[in-house]
């Protein structure tokens, strides 16, 4: 019993090891790395050579040469000559009335029909992929509609004023359907340039301003609308353009007093669309906003032109406070806040200018100019510092070139408020740049600083000293500069600044200069000696505190 119990229990032990050994082969064949699945040859070589036929492709492609012959004949060539078949259409309708070949019905029939028929021909250009052409087509039938509307309406009185605005309005219409519709920027131009021709190719007796202003403003605004909806950005601006030429030229054939007012609504309805476009896009397209800004320069020429000085201060005032408004309402948008400013300062120097003289109101320039490097500075935006040192340097340069012509003066103040704007300009520098960088505004600053303290005192001081003789004016003029070399050391020994202690040096020799090339022949021996001792002591107290330093 005993014996059967061992072998039992044996075997046992025997299945036991026996399922160990199973486990363990499960176990080493689960944590083996697995053989690699290689790929066949031909896929492996495929797969090495796709790279190098890509690269080959592209390269291919960027080598590929322009096709002169399409962008002449295919491109440009329709778009140049459907302008040079519309004048001929409107020459041969002139020359068959002169003749008397046509009368004026049979004149606008022609007109509706041949525009009817490009626009048809155009858009089944367009169904046979001949893209431009059909462009050029369909937008060549706008221009068509519109000359002969006006000629209609002004020249054959077939229709009153009402018929023809409602029909070139619907043409315009027509015109930003297909712009829209055949998604082609080329049909809003043709059609855009071709509208804005239309009153000068029509001959009238008794042009209307507020009907040709008004034609034009509306055409600009819709125009500037499928701009901005569709971003056809050569639009954008080609619109806001021609608006301006078109002016331009009908104010200096017409120009009186009446339409003036009218010229200066139209300009500013055109700068507040452009405002308006720029501030409602949710994304800050640049041609926006260096439009805008160009828009409020031309509209300052346009106010000064055509408004008085109390008009265009005032509307001025309304720009600056808008501005004002936008920049706080965008300001959670940098980039917009950014430009937002920079059209605030332009509207501002504008208004500064319109208040003031530029010789009484030079300083708010100057002042502005610091403001604008403050700001320039904090946001890191180049564009606010080159319009910031443009407007300094302008206006700082203006000061400095004004002679003085009495310590107690306007040119006086000027120049104090250059020197403290450079110390301004140097602790905004500090401020917002980094600390390797603090050294160069610094040295620069103060040497610049220096050289202008020293041509202002020597300025007052000749202003001051006129009714004195030459000797007294001499002896005058070597003290102010000796008092000056004196404080720019007692500067940099205080405020451990070295370039102050260099500076105050370089103006004692200034000095010493001055007297032995200048001064010398002019003096007597006594003043001489005098003048000599004093600038030798200040120099041997000077050198020997350089030694304590040491």
């Amino acid at each position: 019993m005993e014996k059967e119990r061992i072998e039992e229990l044996e075997r046992k032990i025997s299945s036991l090891e026996e399922d160990v050994a199973k486990l363990k082969s499960l176990v080493y064949k689960t944590n083996s790395p697995r053989p690699a699945v290689h790929a066949p040859p031909k896929q492996r070589q495929e797969t090495t050579k796709r790279p190098a036929q890509t690269a080959a492709k592209s390269s291919q492609a960027i080598e590929e040469p322009v096709d002169w012959e399409k962008v002449l004949f295919q491109t440009w060539l329709p778009r140049i000559f459907i302008f040079v078949f519309i004048i001929g259409v409107l020459w041969g309708f002139k020359a068959a009335s002169d003749y008397g070949l046509m009368n004026e019905k049979a004149k606008v029939v022609l007109g509706f029909v041949l525009s009817i028929g490009f626009a048809v021909t155009g858009h089944f250009q367009i169904k046979k992929s001949r893209l431009v052409l059909g462009q050029v087509l369909v937008g060549g039938a706008i221009p068509i509609l519109m000359l002969t509307t006006f000629a209609m309406h002004s020249l054959y009185h077939l229709a009153g004023p009402t018929l023809a605005f409602m029909l070139n309005a619907t043409w315009i219409i027509l015109g930003i359907a297909a712009t829209v519709f055949y998604r082609s920027q080329a049909l809003g131009i043709i059609s855009a340039v071709g509208g804005v021709l239309v009153p000068f190719l029509i001959e009238s007796n008794s042009p209307n301003a507020l009907v040709f202003i008004g034609y034009e403003t509306f055409l600009y605004i819709a125009f500037l609308y499928v701009a901005v909806k569709q971003k056809y950005s050569i639009l954008y601006v080609l619109s806001a353009v021609l608006l301006n030429l078109t002016l331009l030229i009908y104010y200096s054939f017409v120009g009186d007093n009446d339409v003036k007012g009218l010229l200066g609504v139209a300009i500013l309805i055109q700068h507040l669309c452009l405002l308006s476009s720029f501030f409602l896009s949710k994304s800050v397209l640049q041609i926006y906003a260096f439009t805008l800004l160009s828009s409020l320069a031309v509209t300052y020429g346009w106010l000064l032109a055509v408004f008085d000085d109390g008009t265009t201060t005032l509307v001025l005032l309304a720009l600056v406070i808008i501005y004002v408004l936008g920049a706080y309402a965008v300001r959670s948008s940098k980039e917009k806040f950014e430009f937002f400013i920079t059209y605030l300062i332009v509207a501002v120097a504008f208004f500064i200018h319109q208040l003031v003289d530029l010789r009484e109101g030079v300083i708010l320039y100057v002042i502005q100019g610091l403001a604008v490097y403050y700001i320039a500075m904090t946001y890191k935006n180049l564009l606010h510092q080159l319009f910031s040192y443009t407007i300094y340097i302008l206006s700082a340069t203006y000061i400095l070139v004004t002679p003085i012509e009495q310590v107690l003066s306007l040119p006086t103040l000027n120049w104090l408020v250059v020197l403290a704007s450079i110390l301004v300009f140097i602790w905004i520098s500090i401020q917002k740049t980094e600390k390797d960088e603090h050294d160069t505004f610094k040295i620069g600053g103060s040497i610049v600083f220096s050289i202008l303290s020293l041509i202002f005192a020597t300025e007052v001081t000749v202003a001051g000293t006129t009714d004195l003789s030459a000797n007294t004016q001499t002896l005058i003029m070597t003290a102010v500069w000796l008092v000056l070399s004196i404080t720019a050391f007692i500067i940099g020994a205080l405020k451990t600044f070295k370039t102050a202690t260099y500076v105050g040096v370089g103006i004692l020799f200034l000095t010493l200069f001055k007297l032995v090339l200048y001064d010398l022949p002019f003096i007597p021996m006594a003043i001489r000696a005098l003048l000599f001792i004093v600038l030798g002591a200040i120099g041997l107290i000077i050198s020997r505190l350089f030694y304590k330093k040491k």
